[in-house]
Parts: structure tokens; C-alpha cells; sequence
């Protein structure tokens, strides 16, 4: 073999190492960053890094760490496969729970925040007597005694917990309802017939008309009240900037006078 042939198979022979070095190299560092990553993973996962403790607030009806645990969010798992979103879509599912917040903090913690809903009245309709909110959103069933605001309908839209009314005259009314001072709405009593409102409220008779300006005629309602109106006097809020009003004995009046010309005559 000549000089010539002696070095070009040297220089063969030097590449083939340094790919060889090189593969070998990347090798090596392809097996430290998958331990690297085993390593962190296995931190992240360890009990150092996982759910300790879960803080709720703004619940005093529902148990929102309880509906947390049923979709599998609880002390002890890995902070880092936490997922909010089940856990919000859960707690929304409740009827009670009309927004929830839930946020998760490193290195392992989770902050449950909710607003429940406030009942104020109870619906009743041919499907039984439900407590709905100021949004007409069925809570519950209600119980005798539950509280006096009271709205009386035929079909409300809603047949269970956790739905919307729709009908836009118990809508209304219970606008209505919401928007009466407290000492009033303990006492309302509001009937929805053929498309128009009548209510008791406080031992007063009340027309309310068609379901729209609702919080006028209870802020015109209220008014009237306040002047010293006798209780049992017929008070018509239909057009809420002039409401008129009728005294018990003015209506008896009207009453006799009506029996007495429908009797037959002699």
C-alpha cells in the first residue's frame, strides 16, 4: 500500500470513529434528559407536590369540596394533573350554585369559590311548588312553610331544579316580587290569570296588569303604601305613574250597589 492509500484509509478510519463518538454522544444526552424529565416527573408527582388542602367559600348550602371529590379532585393527587374545568362543570350542575371559580396553586392547594342562589319566592304550577331566584331558576322543591312570597301559575317554562322559567308572566312577576321592599315581599301573594298579574300584598288588593314595568309598580306599590293607605283598600298600579286607589268601604259600596241591581224587581 502506498503513502497515499496509507492516509486516505487513516482519514476513513478517523470519521467512522467520530460518528461513532457523535451517535454516542447524542446517546448519552438523549438518556439524561429523559432521566431529567423522569427526575421532575417524579418530583411533580411525589407527595411534596400534590393536594394538601382545599379551601371553599361563598357555599352554605352545598358542599362544594364534596362534588370536587365525586369527579376525582381530592387531597392527595398530583397538583399537576389538577384540572379546573370538570370540577366547575360539576359544581354549575347543581341547581344551588349559580357561578363557581376554582383555581389551583403550586405546590399543592385548590380554592373553591361559589355564589349560590337566593330564593325569594316559591313558583307553583301543575308540575308541584318549587323555590326559584330573582333569575327564575328552580333550586328546590318547597317546602310547606319555606317562606310567604308566593307566585301562582299554570305552565312556567321549568319542571325541575336547575331549570329557567321561561313564561314571561311568572317572569314578571317574580321581578315584581324582587323588587319589593322586604317587609312586603314576606307577604306577596301574585296569581298570574289570562295574561295579566293580580296580588295580595301586606292585606292589600293589587292589579298589576300586564307583565312589564314590574319594578315601577312595586316602587309605585310601595309608595302608595308607605302614605298611609288603609289596609284591605284595592291599589291599581297598571299604569305605575298613576296608581289609583279604592278604600275597603268605597268597594263595598260598589258591591252593594251592584247586588242591589241585579235583584228582581217587585
Amino acid at each position: 500500500m502506498n503513502t497515499m492509500d496509507r492516509k486516505i484509509a487513516e482519514r476513513r478510519h478517523e470519521v467512522t470513529e467520530e460518528r461513532a463518538q457523535g451517535r454516542l454522544r447524542w446517546l448519552l444526552w438523549v438518556v439524561l434528559a429523559v432521566a431529567a424529565v423522569a427526575a421532575v416527573v417524579g418530583v411533580l408527582t411525589s407527595p411534596l407536590f400534590s393536594i394538601r388542602a382545599i379551601t371553599v367559600t361563598g357555599a352554605e348550602r352545598t358542599d362544594p369540596a364534596a362534588i370536587a371529590r365525586a369527579v376525582g379532585v381530592t387531597t392527595g393527587i398530583p397538583t399537576i394533573s389538577t384540572r379546573t374545568g370538570p370540577v366547575e362543570r360539576a359544581l354549575l350542575d347543581e341547581p344551588w350554585i349559580a357561578e363557581a371559580d376554582v383555581t389551583v396553586s403550586w405546590p399543592g392547594s385548590i380554592e373553591i369559590h361559589v355564589r349560590e342562589r337566593v330564593p325569594i319566592v316559591i313558583v307553583e304550577n301543575t308540575d308541584g311548588a318549587y323555590l326559584a331566584d330573582a333569575d327564575g331558576v328552580l333550586v328546590a322543591a318547597a317546602e310547606p312553610g319555606a317562606m310567604q312570597a308566593f307566585i301562582e301559575a299554570t305552565d312556567t317554562g321549568a319542571r325541575r331544579p336547575g331549570e329557567q322559567i321561561t313564561d314571561r308572566e311568572t317572569l314578571a312577576a317574580i321581578d315584581f316580587v324582587a323588587a319589593l321592599s322586604p317587609a312586603l315581599r314576606r307577604s306577596a301573594h301574585v296569581a298570574v290569570v289570562d295574561g295579566t298579574l293580580q296580588a295580595e300584598v301586606g292585606g292589600y288588593h293589587v292589579a298589576l296588569g300586564r307583565p312589564q314595568e314590574m319594578e315601577l309598580k312595586a316602587a309605585a306599590l310601595d309608595a302608595v303604601i308607605g302614605s298611609g293607605t288603609e289596609i284591605g283598600s284595592r291599589i291599581d298600579v297598571t299604569a305605575p305613574t298613576r296608581p289609583a286607589v279604592a278604600s275597603p268601604q268605597s268597594q263595598l259600596d260598589v258591591e252593594l250597589e251592584t247586588s242591589q241591581d241585579t235583584q228582581p224587581s217587585d
